[in-house]
């Protein structure tokens, strides 16, 4: 007996069999000139389900034929003698192709009937060739999965042929029963209703995903590749074109005119490989990218654009690109002329009986009835799905196949996204459709949004319910915070407190610190990420659907959460995108709400309507499901929820008593009251308040009474607070909050004297900057806090932060000395800006996106190396060398007033804002980076910079005026050098100007746009002894503050962005605008 040589790859438990017959046409011809000829032969109906052949020239012969007459390269004995007496008993062919012939085989070790996959013998001698076929076993046999084909063994034979084996299983291909449903035979449409086609679909979609989720891409789906078991099975064949994403030399050759190309057809479409060439996939269920060599990439969107082929398929009964010779049809897929399913439901004549649709895209001209389809119609909601799969930009499909699978979900229960807005901004009337917090401006099709703290689109129309929201956005400027949006929120009088009353999903929030979810101004989940960079495009998708809240951003899901508490309310009807003094660049938006489902469980239902505040009809519904006798689980679900409605029907009448009741207390403040589900919000902020007094008898969970003048808190003591916002108020004892369940604490700006009282609650963050702390900050010490926020509060140790998970500190203007406590933190973003540290290297193994120390005493910048900075200041230290941070991918550095005397390899490629000057950096260096930078365009500004400190070294005023940009009658010139207020205040006054006065909104905006980067400087506004007054003596009677806090601090103003703020300590060094009159 003759003894295969083989290696046992591993035992499946899967059947393959393909009833399917088709034809493989190979020729070789050459004209007379040498050049190929080309024939090409079709015979297909109008659905491309049919049969079809078509002959293309190859780089050589081979025929195939039913007779299995397959001889190897030399002319030996036949692949079927080969194995008649081995271990394997070869039966009748299964399947041919341009690679191997399949046939049924009797394993004679194991005493049963297998698939065998043999390697063609022509085929056979091409060491490329083999690679390839022993290739497609590998990466099946790793696929272990119930709807993946499992290969049992490979080897080869005494001849050298290779072969595998595979379990078969009897059956029938999707394109078979597509075939059958196609011809009206009525045992298939019982068996086969759509219902099925879409269970069989989904698990197509899972063998397509746990292959992605092994970076593996099919490159071949369609219907012939899919089989349909006889007892349930399905199964995804032929991973002959798979191919493992990012292997080395594994890129595929795609030729639309070239010598080799060969197209195989069977009855689901064609085909396209070659012999020593590679395969690239099948017309009509390939995705344009995968025909375009300039656009070939290996990328799973590609798979996802064949499954929504394959759903086209299964809708119409028809492939997408049915009709035309090749070249048309690869023409219409890169063009993405393919009518929608929907194009094929019959549509009433005016007379009124039915007829066959008109499509001008899909000329099929005869009436072929959708048996399988409810009432006949392919449904609109699965057509939409098709052709967003299918979409021609990669961009536009759906992320991942399981973003794909949950919409399909969604449909079979019964669950309809429906679209509310669709705006693309190339309607310049944005504030007709949303409305605007922050600055905002449109161009071109596309809306900026900028200035805001924070900023926002919210969609004018109401939106209750479960929420989807689809955007594309990037950010221009070098801060980088917030690609976010909110859903679920209450409208109200103060725009700013909008987002934060709802759900924020928060991509890149807390300055590029961290990925977050917030619920009612409170963190219900987070992570430390640093995603956002300058430039790049990305595509959000946020949803809501009852408790169940998800983010994915550019295809990958950033987080999936259940909110155990849902928020609730008739009032959360505010929706919108959300970001965060940032420059964002919006280019579309689409907004959906999800529809009554037709198919739901009573419990469902009742959390819908509870979730829109329809109280009493969802309390009805959990009674009757209570009283239905169920399960245990199912029981104290419905207990549950009848409490909660309950509870919120009774809150909810009660609402315009205390409504009415505050008003009264404080005649003329703005108060606001809402639900929180079982708590209350109110907001009195900016209210010229001083008492809490009538809250004392009200269940408030949430508190906004910032910038008012309440010293005492002693009313809210025992309630259930969650959330409190009392910056800016003389509150000096936090003693009434002992013991409350705060997760985040506002009180900034308040003359706080220990945090004592907080201690041992669950906060997450807590801002106390500008404190007067007597114990500094141990009170905090084992908290889980994940963003502190203490400047100016007299902290000299870090030490009760030790191994907390903080993503965000900002501890300015203290007297910290040592960093080794931030050891091995999550921290993204650290500020110690004015403290007495030297010692950096505590920070050298954290993921810090973002580091400011000005005005320390740190001269190494070793530490930093490894470090992923994007944004580092460390001006008015005693810095040396640049070299440490020289191969950084920094967006801005700010090194001025160091001991630098060059800026080494960055002349060559400096930061987009880069402001180094320093008085040890000679004359001659300074020439040389100005023309250095002047020879190139991207540079100008930084050729303008070392221009305008050369004039400031050679006080020469005139330069100056001259470098200054005029507007409306005044000239302006950034200057980037870093001094003091008062020291910059002198040279504005010695250059025959004075630092920038800001009369108004215009002049703002264009001392915004002098510096499209991003921009700290001086102006020539203070607060001296509570008035705000211009150096020159002008009232300020036009401000633009980011909030009262920075206003009504002494000293001098800073412009950040746009707006206005202020330095937190003293010894702040910055650049600074110099004005001068025409």
């Amino acid at each position: 007996m003759f003894i295969l040589k083989k290696c046992r790859l591993q035992i499946g438990w899967t059947a393959l069999s393909v009833k399917t017959s088709f034809e493989v046409w190979m020729m070789n011809e050459q004209d007379k000139d040498g050049q190929d000829c080309i024939e090409e032969t079709q015979r297909q109906d109008a659905s491309g389900l049919g049969e079809s052949t078509m002959k293309v020239s190859v780089t050589r012969v081979l025929s195939v034929t039913d007779k299995v007459d397959v001889q190897e390269d030399g002319g030996g004995e036949a692949v079927e003698t080969v194995f008649e007496a081995g271990e394997y008993e070869l039966g009748e062919v299964l399947g041919k192709g341009g690679m191997g012939v399949v046939y049924e085989a009797h394993d004679m070790t194991f005493d049963r009937k297998v698939a065998m996959k043999v390697m063609l013998g022509e085929i056979n001698s091409n060491d490329q060739d083999r690679e390839r076929f022993v290739e497609e076993a590998r990466i099946t046999s790793r696929l272990e999965h119930p709807n993946i084909v499992p290969v049992h063994e490979m080897g080869n034979d005494r001849k050298g042929n290779v072969f595998f084996t595979m379990k078969r299983v009897q059956g029938l291909t999707l394109t078979d029963v597509l075939n059958r449903l196609r011809k009206g035979d009525t045992k298939t449409i019982d068996e086969y209703p759509l219902s099925r086609l879409l269970s069989v679909f989904l698990k197509v979609c899972d063998a397509v995903s746990f292959a992605h989720s092994r970076e593996v891409v099919h490159h071949d789906l369609k219907p012939g590749n899919i089989m349909v078991g006889d007892y349930g099975e399905v199964l995804v064949l032929d991973w002959g074109l798979a191919k493992v994403i990012d292997k080395p030399g594994g890129e595929h050759a795609v030729m639309l005119n070239g010598e080799t190309m060969l197209v195989h057809t069977d009855e689901v479409g064609s085909d396209l490989r070659t012999i020593t060439g590679t395969a690239v996939g099948t017309p009509g269920f390939m995705a344009p990218e995968q025909i375009s060599p300039s656009a070939r990439k290996d990328d799973k969107r590609a798979d996802i654009y064949s499954l929504g082929a394959i759903l086209y398929s299964i809708l119409t009964l028809r492939a997408p690109s049915a009709s035309g010779s090749l070249q048309e049809v690869l023409r219409k897929i890169i063009n993405g002329e393919i009518a929608a399913p929907t194009a094929f439901n019959p549509v009433a004549a005016p007379t009124g009986p039915v007829r066959a649709p008109l499509n001008p895209l899909p000329p099929d001209g005869r009436d072929i009835p959708l048996c399988h389809c409810p009432t006949g119609r392919i449904p609109g909601t699965l057509s939409d799905i098709a052709m967003k799969a299918m979409a021609c930009r990669p961009e536009e499909r759906f992320p991942t196949v399981r973003d794909l699978q949950r919409e399909i979900e969604a449909y079979q229960s019964g669950l309809t996204w429906n679209l509310v807005l669709e705006d693309d901004f190339s309607d310049p009337h944005v504030d007709a459709r949303w409305d605007i917090c922050g600055e905002w401006a449109w161009r071109d099709g596309e809306l900026r949004l900028y200035g805001g703290e924070p900023q926002f689109l919210m969609l004018k129309q109401p939106l209750s319910g479960d929420v989807r929201i689809d955007f594309e956005c990037r950010i221009e400027s070098v801060f980088l915070n917030d690609v976010a949006c909110f859903m679920s929120a209450v409208r109200s009088r103060n725009l700013k407190d909008i987002p934060a009353s709802g759900y924020e999903f928060k991509y890149g929030g807390y300055e590029n610190s961290a990925n977050v979810l917030s619920r009612s101004d409170t963190k219900l989940w987070s992570e430390a990420a640093a995603p956002l960079d300058k430039g790049v495009a990305y595509s959000v998708r946020a949803e809501r659907v009852g408790g169940h809240l998800r983010m994915s951003v550019n295809g990958r899901e950033v987080f999936n959460v259940v909110d155990p508490d849902p928020l609730s309310g008739s009032e959360r009807t505010a929706a919108g995108l959300l970001g965060w003094l940032t420059d964002s660049r919006y280019t579309r938006v689409r907004v959906y709400t999800l529809g009554t489902p037709w198919k739901a469980d009573l419990l469902d239902t009742a959390d819908r309507h509870l979730q829109k505040g329809h109280y009493i009809t969802a309390l009805d519904l959990y009674e009757e499901v209570a009283d239905s006798s169920p399960d245990a689980v199912r029981l104290a679900r419905a207990q549950k929820g009848a409490v909660a409605a309950r509870t919120r029907r009774q809150m909810h009448e009660r609402l315009p008593e205390w409504r009415a009741r505050l008003q009264a207390a404080w005649p003329g403040a703005p108060v606001d009251v809402r639900m929180d589900n079982n708590g209350l919000t109110v907001d009195i902020s900016r209210g010229g308040l001083v008492s809490l007094e009538p809250l004392r008898e009200l269940p408030v969970t949430t508190l906004y009474c910032a910038y008012n003048r309440i010293a005492d808190l002693s009313p809210l003591q025992g309630k259930p607070l969650v959330t409190l916002n009392c910056n800016g108020n003389p509150i000096a004892d936090l003693g009434p909050l002992h013991g409350m369940p705060l997760q985040t604490l506002l009180c900034e700006g308040c003359p706080i004297e220990s945090l004592e009282p907080l201690r041992g609650m669950p906060l997450t963050m807590l801002n106390c900057g500008g404190g007067r702390l007597s114990n500094g900050l141990e009170p905090l010490r084992g908290m889980k806090l994940t963003w502190l926020c203490c400047w100016g509060c007299g902290i000299e140790s870090l030490a009760p932060l030790q191994h907390m998970p903080l993503t965000g500190l900002y501890a300015d203007g203290n007297q910290i000395e040592d960093l080794s406590p931030l050891l091995k933190m999550p921290l993204r973003t650290l500020i110690i800006s004015g403290n007495r540290v030297r010692d950096l290297s505590p920070l050298q193994e954290l993921p810090l996106t973002g580091l400011h120390f000005p005005d320390n005493r740190v001269e190494d910048l070793s530490p930093l190396r490894t470090l992923p900075l994007t944004l580092l200041s460390c001006q008015n230290n005693a810095i040396a060398s640049l070299a440490p941070v020289q191969d950084m991918r920094l967006a801005t550095l700010t090194c001025g007033n160091n001991q630098l005397r060059n800026v080494g390899s960055l002349i060559k490629r400096p930061p987009a804002n880069f402001f180094y000057d320093c008085p040890s950096i000679p004359v001659q260096e300074l020439e040389w980076m100005h023309q250095l930078w002047s020879r190139d365009f991207r540079f100008a500004a930084h050729a303008l910079y070392a221009e305008t400190l050369l004039a400031c070294r050679a006080d020469n005023v005139k330069r100056l005026r001259k470098l200054a940009r005029e507007y409306n009658g005044k000239h302006y010139l950034f200057v980037p050098r870093f001094l003091s207020w008062s020291d910059a205040r002198a040279f504005a006054e010695h250059c025959g100007g004075r630092l920038v006065f800001i009369p108004s909104r215009e002049v703002n905006d264009f001392l915004n746009a002098m510096l499209p980067q991003g921009s700290w400087f001086w102006i020539g506004l203070e607060n001296r002894d509570g008035v705000l007054q211009w150096t020159h003596g002008e009232p300020c009677d036009f401000r633009m503050f980011l909030d009262p806090l920075r206003e009504q601090t002494p000293g001098p103003k800073v412009f950040f962005n746009g707006n206005w703020t202020c330095e937190v300590h003293p010894r702040a060094h910055n650049g600074f605008m110099l004005e001068w009159d025409a």
